[in-house]
């Protein structure tokens, strides 16, 4: 977060004062221990009009959604981004041990407050919506700078002329889904102010509060200059991460030349702290360089050392593998970035995958990393009670269509999609002879990085990140000519078992049919694999844990 220290505190008051925020206060109070939630981890219909009553917030007589009531809708969505209610196992509940924002740092606070806004601003409708949250805080960071330079921002016509002419040059990377910001008419343009004036972003003449400005600033993307220096691009990317930041740098690059950029992305490693550090090597990793001189010293490095030899593996024709001792730096890796960025659930699925049959083996191998965080983290982890703690595994469906064919499945939820794809493929005895896509409920699409389709890379998304919660659901095709589509549903969180390997397959039904082959007679039955659990969790162990 970029702002003075001694602003922090100000801000923070004014996000934990604003009239959001006591309406989440007021929603967890209400749900009190629990009341059951939709899928979506919504007030049921049934309950809705005693939440909006909570609130004070009319009603109609019949409700057959929140939607129905967009103002429920709205504070809900804030109360649950920014921990004022949490939903799981179909039950929503006040968390009144995270809702305390008086107790909360104010760098928590505002990271929280940050993360309502964009979750809960009431944009668009149907397709014309942002498709990931990356899109949806450029589109919030959109609006805010079109409310602080427009001529008038009382006029929403101005607001939209200047929404028109922002989104004209480079600096706005938006897609097809924000064109609605071009198009808002008076009515939705006074919508999103009443937004942001109950959120404490805009005041009442529609100009922008501190804090708005504050979150002017967090939001916006990240402007990268061909003649910056390194450290001043790292700080922008750091300041808001874009998705693909490879594609964002590239005009640096050329400037820079790849091998002079590789040279001074590591030198900046070199010295940096773990969040900088990762995002300089990821940077680094894909450059198009001459020479791998630069990584064979870094190789040499105590810290650069593992990633760097991890760079060079990955470069060499000849097939390799790391040394455990360089897989498990690697992992702590995962963990402190985790730790440093505040993320304790994904802390703890990370601290779950290090080696070790239990809390306090998995401890001591931390504390042998050699990692520079291991210290600080281990004492983290120990006063935290993570080493008494289960592993979560997630209970997925995965479900043939159209043949009656399903196999049940445990994975941990720090899988990637790369990962699940070999699940899927595994149970179902694909031989991965072909081409792959998942698709999410967003139309977003994922497939491995080195095919050429239109679709973000697999492996950059975990399982947790991928199904958002119980209920969630994610197609996925396999061999995009004869088109085998499946469709994944996130089940349950499950404790995992102590000493179970996962994945593992659990339950299903229905033989595999085999690829590439046809009924030998018209009419005739599919050829196909039959389903036998045994075989199919001796191939699993055997993928996944190779002796």
């Amino acid at each position: 977060m970029n702002a003075p220290a001694p602003t922090f505190p100000r801000l923070a008051e004014a996000a934990r004062s604003c009239r959001l925020a006591t309406s989440a206060r007021t929603l967890a109070t209400w749900l009190g221990p629990g009341r059951a939630v939709t899928p979506a981890g919504m007030p049921k219909p049934s309950d809705a009009p005693a939440a909006a009553a909570a609130l004070g917030i009319p009603a109609p007589r019949r409700v057959r959604r929140v939607a129905d009531i967009p103002e429920l809708g709205v504070a809900w969505r804030f109360a649950r981004a920014a921990g004022f209610v949490s939903c799981a196992g179909g039950r929503g509940s006040g968390a009144a041990a995270e809702a305390d924002w008086a107790h909360l740092s104010p760098e928590t606070v505002l990271r929280r407050w940050l993360d309502a806004l964009s979750a809960a601003i009431p944009f668009g409708g149907g397709t014309e919506r942002p498709r990931d949250d990356d899109e949806h805080a450029t589109c919030v960071a959109l609006l805010l700078s079109a409310l602080s330079t427009a001529d008038d921002p009382g006029d929403a016509g101005r607001v939209t002329a200047r929404i028109y002419e922002m989104v004209r040059g480079d600096e706005w990377p938006l897609s097809y889904r924000g064109s609605f910001l071009r198009n808002q008419g008076e009515h939705e343009v006074d919508r999103l102010h009443i937004f942001l004036l109950d959120a404490g972003a805009a005041d009442d003449t529609r100009g922008l509060t501190p804090l708005g400005s504050w979150a002017l600033e967090q939001l916006r993307p990240a402007r990268i200059s061909p003649r910056m220096s390194t450290a001043d691009l790292l700080g922008e990317l750091e300041r808001r991460p874009p998705r693909d930041p490879y594609l964002r740098i590239w005009p640096w690059v050329e400037a820079q030349g790849p091998d002079a950029a590789l040279r001074g992305l590591l030198a900046e490693a070199e010295r940096a702290g773990t969040p900088r550090r990762r995002l300089a090597l990821e940077l680094a990793a894909p450059l198009p360089v001459d020479s791998d001189e630069p990584w064979h010293r870094a190789a040499a490095h105590p810290v650069l050392g593992p990633p760097a030899r991890l760079v060079l593996l990955q470069n060499d024709p000849t097939p390799g593998a790391a040394s455990p001792r360089d897989l498990l730096w690697l992992a702590v890796d995962e963990c402190a970035e985790a730790w440093l960025h505040g993320d304790t659930r994904r802390l703890l699925e990370r601290f779950h995958d290090l080696p070790g049959a239990t809390g306090p083996e998995r401890l001591n191998a931390l504390r042998g990393s050699s990692h520079p965080d291991a210290a600080a983290l281990a004492d983290h982890l120990k006063r935290s009670g993570a080493e008494q703690s289960q592993p979560s595994v997630y209970q997925l469906k995965i479900s043939l269509t159209g043949w009656g064919t399903w196999r049940r499945v445990l994975v941990r939820p720090t899988l990637t999609l790369g990962d699940l794809h070999e699940v899927i493929r595994t149970v179902l005895d694909w031989n991965d002879d072909h081409l792959h896509l998942f698709r999410a409920p967003d139309r977003r699409t994922y497939a491995p990085a080195w095919c050429d389709l239109d679709a973000d890379d697999e492996e950059t998304v975990l399982v947790a990140d991928a199904f958002p919660h119980q209920g969630s659901t994610m197609d996925y095709t396999y061999d995009l000519g004869d088109c085998w589509r499946h469709e994944i549903t996130f089940q349950k969180i499950l404790a995992g078992g102590p000493g179970t390997d996962y994945p593992v397959c659990t339950a299903g039904q229905g033989d595999s049919p085999i690829e590439d082959s046809t009924p030998e007679d018209e009419g005739a039955a599919y050829p196909a694999t039959p389903f036998l659990i045994d075989d199919i969790n001796e191939r699993l162990i055997r993928h996944f844990f190779p002796t």
